[in-house]
């Protein structure tokens, strides 16, 4: 082949973006869209315990159905935290919300014949302001099913400490997840883990959080879409 011939080629190639990773084609292509799974809570931060039965069919604010304690045995900051969760649990279970935290430029550190984990700077998705700041001090981790593209495990840290802002210091930051695939190919949230150390405004921050999910049925095909 002609020298000048296999020189060009080389440059282009150099200048070309390079291909896309199918298995990360496939995760941010999966739909939520579906039936929908009314599902069991746990919530546990290390002060208060409550299991919550949620639909997400109900309108927002709405969907915790039942919760345990019961809310009017509950006071002072036990009482707003179950309002909170309330108000504020929408029924999104499904972990291909993931895939926009994910770039297009992940490297694959890892695989199984089954399964591809990536390893990549988190994009801060729908976060936005000082949240958003903090995702270029964190490493991720995720684990995504070759075949279907569902992803299987999610985990962000800090490797070190930083400062998201002049009054903040971040100390320990650690966020990891676990999923299970439903027979459509979708896969839903199983635990979830945060843990958070650091101050802000001359304040202690200690947030331990953990949440395992239980109990899915599927409420129907009237019930079709992401809540």
């Amino acid at each position: 082949m002609n020298r000048l011939l296999i020189a060009g080629l080389a440059i282009l190639a150099a200048v070309l973006p390079a291909s896309a990773d199918t298995v990360l084609q496939k995760a941010k292509a999966m739909s939520k869209d579906g039936p929908l799974y009314a599902f069991d809570l746990s919530y546990d931060d290390g002060k208060d315990r409550f299991q919550m039965k949620v639909d997400p069919s109900q309108p927002k604010g709405k969907r915790v159905v039942d919760l345990s304690p019961a809310r009017a045995t509950l006071s002072g900051d036990s009482a707003k935290k179950a309002d909170k969760l309330s108000e504020r649990t929408e029924g999104d279970i499904w972990c291909s919300s993931f895939a926009e935290n994910i770039p297009a430029d992940a490297k694959r550190i890892s695989e199984t014949p089954q399964t591809a984990t990536f390893n990549f700077t988190p994009l801060p998705g729908k976060a936005n302001g000082q949240i958003a700041s903090a995702y270029k001090h964190l490493k991720a981790t995720a684990t995504i099913d070759k075949l279907t593209g569902g992803i299987l495990a999610y985990e962000m840290a800090a490797p070190k400490a930083f400062k998201p802002m002049a009054v903040a210091k971040v100390d320990k930051l650690t966020l990891k997840v676990a999923c299970k695939p439903l027979p459509d190919g979708r896969t839903h949230i199983d635990s979830f883990a945060f843990d958070l150390k650091g101050s802000a405004m001359m304040k202690s921050l200690d947030q331990v959080e953990t949440r395992r999910i239980t109990n899915l049925k599927a409420l129907g095909s009237k019930s079709f879409g992401a809540p």
